[in-house]
C-alpha cells in the first residue's frame, strides 16, 4: 500500500500517466477535485478556493490571509484521501505534503520544451508560437503560484524519489514505471508511517476547523497530532479566544484530548485588543 504525489509540467503527459498508473495499481486517483473536496467539507466556496489557487502573481508573496486559508482546507482535504493509501495524486505542490512518509513516494514528471509545445500545438489546436507563448506563461505562473503556495522546496529534483523525463512518447513506459517503483517493497506502509499519515491528518483537520470557526479563524495557531492528542502552539489575542480555540479542537472527531500549554496571549495582541 502506498501513497503517490506526482507534480508534472504543462505538456508532461503528467495526468495521464497518474491516471493510467491509479487504474494499473487499482488506487484511486485525485487530482484537483480536492479543491471542491475541501470546499464542500469546510463549507468554503470552490470558486474562492479556485481563486486564490490559480491568481496570477508577479513573482514571491508575502504571507496573507487567502493563503493561509486555502493551504489549511487544501492539507486537511489531501490528508483525508492520504490516510486510505493505495491513492495517486496528481496537483500543484502537493508532493511536499507527503515529505517524511516512507510510503509515499513522490514523483516529477517533466518533458523537453519543444516536446511540450509541440504536444501543445496537438492537444489545443494552436500554431507554434502560440503554444510556445502558452508553455512560457504557463511555466512562470505555475512557478509563482505554487512557490507562494508551498515554498521553493517543490521545485527541487532532490525532494522527489522520482523524476520521469517524458520526452519519449510512451505513455504505457512511463506508467509501468511508475507502478514498478509503487510495487517496491520500500513503499509498502508500515504501521508507523501509517500513523504519521493519521496524525498529520487529524493536526490539519483541527486547523481547518479553527480556521472555520467565526471567532477563531483570525488566530494563526500550529497544531500537532500523536495518537488523538493534539497540541496547539502560538499567539491568541485573549483568554476567551483562547478557550473557543481549545473548545474547538476538542470537538474534532477522532481527537482524545488537547494540550493548550503553549497557546499564550501575545502582549502584541493584548495591546492591540
Amino acid at each position: 500500500m502506498a501513497i503517490i504525489a506526482i507534480s508534472r509540467q504543462m505538456g508532461s503527459e503528467g495526468y495521464t500517466i497518474a491516471a493510467a498508473a491509479a487504474t494499473a495499481l487499482n488506487y484511486d486517483y485525485v487530482d484537483r477535485q480536492m479543491v471542491v473536496t475541501a470546499a464542500k467539507a469546510y463549507d468554503v466556496r470552490a470558486e474562492a478556493l479556485a481563486q486564490v489557487a490559480d491568481q496570477h502573481l508577479a513573482g514571491w508573496q508575502a504571507f496573507n490571509e487567502e493563503k493561509l486559508r486555502y493551504r489549511t482546507f487544501l492539507d486537511a482535504a489531501y490528508y483525508k484521501f492520504a490516510e486510505k493509501d493505495n491513492v495517486v495524486t496528481a496537483g500543484r505542490g502537493i508532493a511536499t505534503l507527503v515529505h517524511g512518509i516512507s510510503h509515499a513516494l513522490r514523483i516529477r514528471i517533466i518533458a523537453p520544451l519543444d516536446v511540450r509545445v509541440a504536444r501543445t500545438m496537438k492537444k489545443e489546436n494552436l500554431d507554434h508560437a502560440k503554444a510556445t507563448h502558452r508553455v512560457h506563461q504557463y511555466d512562470q505562473d505555475v512557478t509563482a503560484r505554487i512557490g507562494y503556495l508551498f515554498g521553493p522546496a517543490w521545485m527541487i529534483p532532490e525532494n522527489y524519489d522520482l523524476v520521469i523525463n517524458t520526452a519519449r512518447d510512451d505513455v504505457e513506459l512511463y506508467t509501468d514505471m511508475v507502478v514498478a517503483l509503487a510495487s517496491h517493497p520500500r513503499f509498502r506502509s508500515t504501521p508507523e508511517s501509517t500513523q504519521l499519515v493519521k496524525d498529520r491528518s487529524l493536526a490539519a483537520q483541527v486547523r481547518a476547523a479553527i480556521a472555520q470557526n467565526d471567532q477563531t479563524r483570525a488566530t494563526h495557531l500550529e497544531a500537532t497530532a500523536d495518537k488523538g492528542h493534539v497540541s496547539l502552539k502560538g499567539p491568541v489575542w485573549n483568554a476567551g479566544i483562547r478557550d473557543e480555540v481549545l473548545r474547538v479542537a476538542k470537538g474534532v472527531p477522532g481527537v482524545l484530548s488537547v494540550s493548550g500549554d503553549e497557546v499564550v496571549i501575545s502582549r502584541f495582541h493584548s495591546l492591540l485588543g
